[in-house]
């Protein structure tokens, strides 16, 4: 029987939503764009995009930069030169907007960075009279984005910026293409063995991200009747997106391909085993990346077999093409 892990796997396609600009589209404040080579050149393979532009839609384009203002009665966005104030008008937005891109049961989202309505984070706060005193003034989040983590506050959203972050951008892909395997599994109406056939499956990559949600999923899927079934997939779906927005470490990730090769052992070579040793402890020292590992793993699996692993999850989360596994600084 064949136990070989199936490399040509068939992975869901993406919904993300996207600022527009990161797209190609002259919608800047100055007429142009920030067309961004990982969206347009890599995700776009894998990924149906949802693009969005508050301040086009608000204030058109071109138009004045704007800032993020701490008032008295709570952070405004006002014109740099004009003060004009545009809040109102770009919260209407966020309220018209969101809930139809949450209908299209969004997998992730990618925002400019350093904007006050998309940044995901850092985007400085100015005293009424202009003013940002670094450390001493807050910094926050766009108000777009803002308003999106607060209705989908486990939905997978990066800045653009921080995707040239290896270890940012692995867990990004695995939190999104996940998401969209759970998408995927509700929407073909799951019967008790299809939930339990997730987990299962799922086992290794869960289990990677946080083993104390993942004991905590486990009998949520034991206790599971055909009469609780949709009680209890709302409840994993909690617990799933919850465990999905930890990131991965090197510690985490070491237990698993430990437990994996534990499947093994006995069957192994002496030097098989000190090539194992030596390359996981290489892993984990920064010195090879996670790939050489994974590899070793289905060496074995492919020759020692096994049923169980065979259909893990863990060893082809997302396609293999976007080699994000192939950086040492994947992982920390």
């Amino acid at each position: 029987m064949n136990h070989k892990v199936e490399e040509k796997m068939a992975f869901p396609r993406l919904k993300v939503a996207v600022s527009d600009c990161l797209r190609g589209t002259e919608c800047r404040y100055n007429g142009g764009h920030a067309q961004n080579d990982f969206v347009n050149h890599h995700l776009a393979k894998y990924a149906d995009f949802y693009p969005f532009c508050p301040e086009a839609a608000v204030i058109g384009t071109p138009r004045e930069t704007i800032r993020l203002v701490g008032e008295p009665q709570g952070i405004r966005v006002k014109g740099h030169k004009s003060e004009t104030d545009y809040t109102d008008g770009l919260k209407a937005y966020g309220e018209k907007i969101i809930p139809k891109l949450l209908e299209r049961q969004l997998d992730a989202a990618v925002v400019k960075s350093r904007s006050p309505s998309c940044g995901l984070e850092r985007i400085k706060v100015y005293q009424p009279n202009g003013e940002w005193h670094g450390s001493k003034d807050p910094m926050t989040s766009g108000l777009f984005t803002g308003q999106l983590q607060a209705a989908a506050p486990y939905l997978a959203v990066e800045e653009e910026s921080r995707l040239q972050d290896a270890w940012l951008r692995e867990n990004f892909m695995l939190h999104a293409f996940t998401s969209a395997r759970w998408r995927e599994l509700l929407a073909s109406t799951p019967n008790l063995a299809d939930f339990q056939a997730f987990h299962r499956d799922h086992k290794y990559l869960l289990l990677s991200k946080n083993e104390t949600l993942y004991r905590e999923m486990g009998p949520l899927v034991a206790n599971t009747r055909t009469e609780n079934l949709s009680e209890s997939l709302a409840a994993y779906q909690e617990k799933l997106f919850e465990l999905l927005a930890h990131r991965s470490t090197k510690g985490q990730v070491r237990n698993v391909l430990d437990h994996v090769y534990g499947y093994f052992k006995d069957q192994l070579s002496a030097e098989e085993k000190a090539h194992y040793q030596e390359t996981v402890t290489e892993f984990v020292e920064g010195i090879v990346p996670l790939i050489a590992v994974v590899k070793i793993l289905e060496q074995f699996l492919n020759h020692y077999g096994s049923e169980y692993l065979a259909s893990q999850v863990f060893f082809h989360p997302y396609p293999p093409d976007l080699a994000l596994r192939s950086e040492v600084s994947a992982y920390k």
